[in-house]
């Protein structure tokens, strides 16, 4: 859903909402509405008794996130805020239970994205590459996710974009890091969308500089464009393709390197769907995924790095309820990808290629007892052409209503191809796995949800670094073999608390995460905690609106224990903790006008130096301890409000 739409809906509810004073010197309340006041484009009505089987955490809207305070509208830092996810201050990517970041797979419309975040430099946060307001929810399935959605270990992040549009709209922002514009054109059961967008943090850094010494200042520019066709009810035809292009360079090290980037990214998906007169659901799918990076400096003065990555995502699948008790969904898909890098450094010249590919079938059967009892059976069957090996993946999921109680069990296998960096090196890899075990309670009533689940995962076949392995001493010195001998787990409890009803025009939100995470895999050669994880984890996310003001003001406090790091003074691996982590970040949304939005956000307001970890006894701190963002968008148009997305 729109940005422009989504703010401009807030905005009219905050025009027409009397204040305390007005009710207290009468009982009659006069509502003037304009015959050119903006419309909203849809309403969705959701079934209270159909949600998805899985360790979701309530339904956010764009508007939602967007004001979380400290998000700067990025969509992965305000899921941050969530249950069951870990701060990452220094690369802001979204990890999930214990499980590192390349566990938690995005999917756009059931396609899956293979790079959604944005480069950065050294222990610089990344970004979405896809702007929060292009999606009509967000809903991150953080345990127990549908066998439908493969290689991920974790969890699933799946985003949807809406069927279609009914207003033409034109807009422009510019913000402190950048401008951009665009907008939508309707036709006929169809639209299309064109969205621009320019970032260069030169200016920024001049006046608010971090940690990072630029050469060159962080810039990046991304087109967009979506077509979307819905001849009538029963079909939807989408196509979205986005092309971003990022370049920077840095002074690195004592030595002052030059870490000069350069990156290409392309997204294209395609989706249809249509409904026949039998009530069969069919949808089709393809997604193309293109990246390259280069890198000059890497690791030292004169070095240059290329990496590429490729992947055609193919999917088809149908569902029908057979029955009122009965539904069947069931379907097929392949993940084709090419990888390969390229380090070269004076006589040094190493390249690397493969071509993995991984084949699915996947088949879930839910069954509806009684009206209070939903039962979800499921299977997934892969192969995985580098090993030849086929992997098969049960799970079932049970939901029971007691009132507006929801009681939930899950248990579920999943699996995924190692990471690039150590499948390239050893193509005979097994595919991780991960057997994920899940109980919930769920209170969702008139404005307040609550929510608590355990989960315990258990994870084998992961790659490992095995030291002087099968070797004498002598022979084998400085050499290693990597394996598929890894293995771990992970536990803990998720709590969740959401309530709009409590206070007039309050809204908060509390979340705590308790997590033991233990692992023997990659370069961890003994079962230890991984750099990573944290223990604990907690978020308090307050939002106050004044009508009066046309306004949002939001607060959001996120603490998490220390990170884990080696002290070498000590035996054993992980075995001391860095100082505990903690934010107080503050946002503003304004409507100054019907077509103009201002929002404002900073991070970090009490100026705190927070840790992540140490290397070499010196700790890890993110590019900088603080970010501001002042932004303004202007409709063009005459009823419809702007929005940075267009879509």
């Amino acid at each position: 859903m729109k940005r422009r739409i989504l703010f401009l809906a807030l905005g009219s509810w905050l025009l027409v909402q009397p204040s305390a004073a007005q009710k207290a010197v009468t009982d009659t309340v006069h509502l003037k509405f304009s015959i050119d006041s903006v419309g909203l484009e849809e309403v969705v009505v959701k079934g209270h008794r159909t949600p998805a089987a899985n360790s979701r955490w309530s339904d956010l809207s764009p508007v939602e996130l967007v004001t979380v305070g400290g998000a700067n509208g990025d969509l992965y830092k305000a899921l941050q805020t969530l249950p069951g996810t870990q701060v990452q201050g220094e690369s802001g990517e979204l990890l999930v239970r214990g499980g590192s970041s390349y566990e938690t797979q995005t999917y756009i419309d059931g396609m899956h994205v293979l790079n959604p975040y944005t480069s950065t430099g050294i222990n610089t946060p990344a970004r979405s590459r896809y702007s929060t307001f292009m999606f009509s929810g967000v809903n991150l399935a953080s345990g127990g996710a549908s066998q439908e959605y493969g290689e991920a270990l974790s969890a699933v992040l799946p985003l949807e974009t809406k069927d279609y549009s009914k207003v033409n709209k034109i807009g422009v922002n510019a913000s402190v890091v950048g401008v951009g514009g665009g907008g939508t054109r309707t036709f006929d059961k169809g639209s299309l969308s064109v969205d621009l967008n320019y970032q260069n943090l030169g200016l920024y850094d001049k006046v608010y500089s971090g940690r990072r010494d630029f050469e060159k200042p962080y810039r990046m520019f991304s087109g967009a464009t979506q077509f979307r066709y819905t001849p009538d009810e029963a079909t939807a035809l989408k196509i979205y393709a986005q092309y971003d292009r990022t370049d920077f360079s840095t002074y690195e090290g004592s030595n002052r390197r030059i870490f000069g980037l350069g990156e290409d990214n392309v997204y294209i998906n395609a989706t249809f769907r249509r409904r026949t007169s039998g009530d069969w659901n069919w949808f089709a799918g393809a997604a193309y995924s293109f990246y390259e990076q280069k890198i000059a400096g890497a690791a030292a003065a004169g070095d240059d790095w290329l990496e590429r990555q490729q992947e055609l995502h193919l999917k088809a699948k149908v569902f029908k309820r057979l029955s009122p008790a009965f539904r069947l969904d069931m379907g097929a898909e392949s993940f084709i990808r090419r990888y390969e890098n390229h380090y070269r450094l004076s006589v040094v010249d190493d390249r690397n290629r493969m071509s993995p590919a991984v084949s699915a079938g996947f088949v879930s059967a839910t069954y509806y007892p009684l009206e209070q009892l939903k039962a979800e059976l499921s299977f997934r069957t892969e192969y995985a052409s580098r090993s030849r090996k086929v992997n098969f993946s049960p799970r079932l999921a049970v939901n029971y209503y007691w009132g507006d109680v929801m009681l939930s069990a899950i248990i579920g296998r999943y699996t995924q191809l190692p990471e690039n960096s150590y499948l390239v090196r050893q193509p005979d890899l097994k595919s991780e796995a991960c057997v994920q075990y899940n109980l919930g309670a769920q209170y969702d009533h008139e404005g307040r949800f609550y929510k608590a689940e355990l989960y315990y995962k258990d994870y084998s076949r992961l790659a490992l670094v095995e030291e002087n392995a099968g070797m004498d001493a002598d022979a084998a010195a400085g050499t290693s073999l990597l394996t598929s001998g890894g293995y771990g787990r992970s536990r803990g409890i998720d709590l969740f608390f959401r309530d709009r009803a409590l206070l007039k025009n309050v809204e908060y939100q509390l979340s705590y995460s308790y997590n033991i995470s233990k692992r023997k895999y990659q370069e961890y050669t003994e079962l230890t905690t991984p750099q990573y994880a944290t223990r604990h984890n907690a978020a308090a996310v307050v939002k106050y609106s004044i009508p009066r003001l046309h306004s949002i003001i939001s607060v959001t406090d996120r603490f998490s224990s220390g990170r884990p790091y080696h002290n070498p003074a000590r035996a054993g691996l992980m075995n001391d903790e860095v100082k505990p982590y903690n934010s107080l970040d503050l946002g503003l949304t304004f409507l100054a006008s019907r077509k103009v939005i201002i929002h404002a956000s900073a991070t970090n307001v009490l100026c705190r130096k927070n840790e992540f970890g140490k290397v070499d006894n010196k700790a890890v701190l993110a590019s900088s301890d603080h970010f501001f963002y002042v932004g303004v968008f202007i409709t063009l148009g005459k009823k419809a409000a702007y929005d940075v997305s267009n879509f």
